[in-house]
């Protein structure tokens, strides 16, 4: 692998030129690839010292004499890559498919597009996921291209890898050839396939992709690009590459669909359809329309004035009579809104004790006496300081001796207890 020769052609005004906007690419076949450039009529002579023979983009079209060489050149053995564009055979100049129908392939005349934008701004630089058709491929893809895969975990591994597909076209693609790339669901057109593989007995190989702007120095460098680029070339030169049954097993590939130029077809004129039967539609198209409808003439003028005198009737110039309608308008309201005050919230009573709050300062003590002598009356426990200080402390706030906020030692309350009574038992109170 390490000595194949890898034959660039150029004899066909090819628009992908490895010293043009192949250069990066070149860089990286130099490395363990012997690359050459062809611009010489295409001979099997020449074809015999290349062990991959490249088409990138040709602009002219090929004799049946050099197809005839291609096509023995990949019966015997010969590894034959072939890369186009948008808009296919009609924008190259070019007639490939007469070679490719050979082998199931066609290249179509269009161009896939993104709808929606997504990294790149053009929409025919179309970002593709889930567009690898065949599962051994995708998973090495997915395996080579971890550290530049960015999507999401819980992703299909399917949908993981990404490749950018800038101004192609789609292909039809049919047995015995097998569709290694397509558009995928977000692409348009929907799953449609982009790149065909081609393998007789003798190991002759034929891979056309639509787009060979995916390899250029633009682009060859984003997404898995790269990886790809090196997973086709490894497919096409080993000679023991072999897909297996189960690697197209969740293919799918939806119709061709053409949609019509319905901004062509609305310029068109239209007649009624039952005065279509049988009728000669003439060259000039003026006369499909009645132009006599809706016109304004001054042709029945001088009828009309005529009249007048025959009626008796003055002539007088018509007066314009401003007309007054008669709008039902609905009743004027002010634009503007009432202020929407805020209510305060309901008392939260379910956090109060409403028989505690409520109850008089006799009940409120005779309850507290009870909750506290209960357990002594009953044996439990025998009443200690800590108990009584409560006890104290509770009447004092039942009493109101000390204020909510004010904390007092029951010492402090049975004195000021203490000092009322007493200020109350004097005689002499002042």
């Amino acid at each position: 692998m390490s000595t194949a020769s890898i034959l660039f052609n150029l004899s066909k005004n090819e628009l992908f030129k490895l010293a043009d906007n192949f250069k990066t690419l070149h860089r990286k076949l130099k490395v363990n690839h012997r690359v050459d450039s062809n611009k010489s009529e295409i001979t099997p002579e020449l074809l015999k010292t290349a062990n991959v023979f490249v088409l990138a983009g040709p602009q002219e079209k090929f004799t049946e004499t050099e197809f005839q060489h291609l096509k023995d050149y990949i019966s015997e053995g010969g590894r034959l890559l072939l890369l186009l564009g948008e808009g296919g055979e009609v924008q190259f100049n070019t007639n490939v498919n007469f070679l490719l129908e050979d082998y199931g392939m066609t290249i179509n005349n269009d161009v896939v597009v993104r709808p929606q934008y997504y990294k790149y701004f053009h929409p025919k630089e179309a970002l593709i996921s889930g567009g690898v058709g065949c599962d051994s491929m995708n998973n090495l893809l997915l395996e080579a291209s971890k550290s530049i895969l960015s999507s999401f975990d819980f992703m299909d591994d399917k949908y993981k890898v990404e490749f950018v597909y800038p101004f192609g076209a789609t292909m039809n693609i049919i047995s015995p050839s097998n569709v290694l790339l397509t558009t995928g669901p977000v692409v348009y057109p929907f799953n449609r396939p982009l790149a065909g593989y081609y393998q007789n007995e003798n190991n002759g190989k034929l891979i056309a992709i639509g787009s060979g702007h995916m390899f250029q120095d633009k682009y060859i460098s984003n997404e898995v690009n790269t990886t790809l680029w090196d997973c086709l070339l490894t497919m096409i030169l080993q000679d023991e590459f072999k897909f297996k049954a189960s690697d197209f097993n969740d293919l799918e590939i939806n119709d061709y669909a053409v949609i019509p130029d319905t901004i062509y077809l609305a310029d068109q004129p239209k007649i009624c359809l039952m005065d279509s039967l049988d009728y000669d539609i003439p060259a000039d198209f003026k006369k499909l329309f009645d132009m006599s409808l809706y016109s304004i003439s001054n042709d029945l003028l001088r009828d009309v004035i005529s009249t007048y005198e025959k009626l008796d009737v003055q002539y007088e110039p018509l007066k314009i009579i401003k007309p007054q309608f008669e709008i039902p308008l609905p009743p004027l309201q002010l634009a503007v809104f009432q202020p929407i005050f805020s209510d305060l919230p309901a008392p939260p009573l379910e956090l109060f004790d409403l028989d505690e709050a409520f109850s008089s300062e006799k009940v409120q003590i005779g309850q507290l006496t009870n909750k506290c002598l209960t357990p002594a009356l009953e044996g439990q426990s025998p009443v200690d300081e800590k108990e009584l200080g409560y006890f104290i402390q509770e009447c004092g706030r039942i009493l109101k001796v000390c204020q909510d906020d004010q904390k007092m030692s029951p010492k402090e309350i049975l004195n000021g207890i203490s000092v009322k009574i007493a200020h109350y038992k004097k005689l002499d109170k002042d």
